[in-house]
């Protein structure tokens, strides 16, 4: 049985659910729904995109053109899509000005970052550098669909206006934060900690839907909080001298 059928492998259909995900939450945002269209990018996300990188291993299916899809994917529907949601909750509140600025920043800070890891490779698999625009997107889009920390906050976008521009701007900080792919065994906490955030995250989908942005939402917190910390001293040393190296790279590339 073939895996492939030119450069499109097995692992890519479950990228393109992901990019299924997105187009149905816009769809969804046509129609002034906006958790539903939360809900349609975490079933692309747990369909698809949590899926395409074991599926490309077990298979060898694993390219250069699948990389490019899943990365252009991801910037599709893990930026570009919740910053719409961002602003659609923002207008329908009556701030319109604030959600565009908003929606602005997650764009704009997940655009470059892309670009500029496209540019020169970091090449350390065991860390990011800023916050992943997966974080960022959920993050921003889960608060704003959550029910604690928004709909029944009196100061929601005050409050939000601080967290998601933070979220936003931490995607080009140089902070290391840990991974799944380092050639070291992650420590076991961790590996409990993905576990909760998967399983709670799923059940909330099934069993108390209203709140599952307020799961999502204290994950991701979670992460943008603290996911630096099971990095040893040495291996962060190392990654502010690869990072000095890196950003002479940009600056020099043509």
């Amino acid at each position: 049985m073939r895996s492939n059928i030119g450069p499109f492998g097995l692992k890519d259909l479950f990228t393109l659910i992901n990019l299924a995900g997105g187009v149905v939450a816009v769809h969804l945002l046509f129609q002034g729904r906006p958790t539903a269209a939360g809900i349609a990018i975490l079933a692309g996300y747990f369909l698809g995109d949590a899926l395409d990188g074991p599926v490309a291993r077990m298979t060898g299916t694993a390219n250069r053109f699948g990389s490019e899809l899943d990365t252009a994917t991801d910037h599709f529907v893990q930026a570009v899509v919740p910053a719409i949601i961002v602003y659609d909750v923002y207008a329908q509140g009556g701030h319109a000005i604030a959600g565009m600025l908003l929606m602005a920043a997650i764009v704009g800070c997940a655009t470059i970052r892309q670009a500029l890891f496209t540019v020169a490779k970091l090449g350390d698999p065991l860390i990011w550098c800023g916050l992943p625009r997966t974080v960022s997107g959920f993050g921003a889009m889960a608060y704003v669909l959550s029910q604690a920390f928004f709909v029944r906050n009196p100061a929601r976008y005050l409050i939000g206006e601080a967290v998601i521009t933070a979220l936003a701007v931490l995607n080009l900080a140089p902070v290391p934060y840990m991974t799944h792919r380092g050639r070291r065994r992650i420590q076991t906490y961790v590996r409990f900690l993905i576990l909760g955030f998967m399983v709670t995250t799923v059940a909330a989908l099934f069993v108390s839907r209203d709140y599952v942005f307020d799961i999502l939402f204290f994950w991701m917190a979670g992460y943008a909080a603290f996911a630096w910390f099971p990095i040893y001293p040495e291996e962060k040393r190392a990654f502010y001298a690869r990072y000095r190296e890196w950003a002479k790279e940009v600056t020099a590339a043509k």
